[in-house]
């Protein structure tokens, strides 16, 4: 198979993210929140609590970057840090953190469906897999 970008993984992943993210940030926009940010808030709300390092290591992101968004959801009264040393500390979601969250999931709940609707259950099973395996890869 020749090499361009019509046959790269690469290119197709990225510009399959882009257009997702750009969608999905200005549906969003009306929350005051990004994707990044929704991330984040996502992973901690299903893991309850965690440090800003484990999130940075389950979203594949550098710790500046974590610690940004950290700190302008907390600005913005989503989260809370729970202290467990003087150098370390716990990621909490605040009332108004599940708020927002609910919010924002009924937006990713609306483009999960349109894109099960359009590929299929099955479709989506086997390129989650897929992706799986190239993630193992790296």
């Amino acid at each position: 198979m020749q090499y361009n970008k019509e046959t790269s993984v690469g290119y197709a992943l990225t510009t399959t993210l882009n257009l997702l993210r750009k969608n999905f940030n200005r549906e969003i926009k009306n929350f005051d929140l990004s994707s990044e940010q929704y991330g984040v808030l996502k992973l901690v709300s299903e893991a309850k609590k965690l440090t800003p390092t484990q999130i940075s290591e389950l979203l594949n992101r550098d710790k500046a970057t974590i610690t940004r968004i950290i700190k302008s959801l907390g600005s913005k009264k989503l989260i809370k840090k729970e202290n467990i040393n003087n150098r370390s500390f716990y990621i909490k979601l605040t009332k108004n953190g599940k708020d927002m969250l609910q919010k924002a999931d009924e937006i990713a709940l609306k483009y999960h469906k349109m894109i099960m609707e359009k590929v299929g259950e099955e479709d989506i099973k086997h390129m989650l897999e897929t992706l799986k395996k190239i993630r193992e890869i790296f």
